[in-house]
């Protein structure tokens, strides 16, 4: 009867060392697959990071554009309304109402495209903005997909993992 209490236990304590073998290697991929995810999420961060740095470039970009076309706009008008006025002087016209009229109407002009232009550089930052939330939205979305994944993929092998220690 001892041989038989012997053996018996001898071919537990094997059923058991391999079931003790699958469970470390369930912990291990387990312990991998959340190192993977941290790291992954990490990466995710520092992306969503880099984009809205590139988003903030961007807009101080179409800011300093829309400045120095405003700045040439104001420039050309300038040149414009003293032009009007050397040819005006030249002519003999300067004091009267058509060149007065001229004058207005060149000022009034510039105040449109002015207003215009910024009109378009607001329009412009709130579009680079608004794509790299976008995009930043994209990459979490991606991101949690993943994790998703990796929880059905488990959940799936919990019942063959189980299995083992039946």
């Amino acid at each position: 009867m001892a041989v038989f209490t012997a053996i018996g236990l001898g071919a537990g304590a094997t059923i058991l060392g391999g079931a003790i073998s699958v469970g470390g290697a369930a912990l291990t991929a387990g312990t991998l697959a959340l190192a993977g995810t941290a790291y992954s999420v990490s990466q995710a961060e520092k992306g969503a990071s880099a984009q809205r740095a590139a988003a903030a470039t961007q807009q101080r970009i179409q800011q300093q554009q829309a400045t120095r076309q405003r700045r040439q706009a104001i420039r050309g008008s300038i040149i414009r309304r003293q032009q009007a006025a050397a040819q005006a002087q030249a002519t003999g016209v300067a004091d009267t109402s058509m060149v007065a009229g001229g004058l207005t109407s060149l000022s009034s002009q510039l105040g449109a495209n002015l207003g215009f232009s910024s009109m378009m550089s607001g329009l412009g930052g709130q579009y680079t903005g608004l794509t790299a939330q976008a995009a930043q939205f994209g990459s979490q979305a991606e991101l949690f997909g993943s994790i998703a994944g990796l929880g059905f993929g488990a959940f799936n092998r919990a019942g063959q993992i189980g299995g083992y220690f039946k």
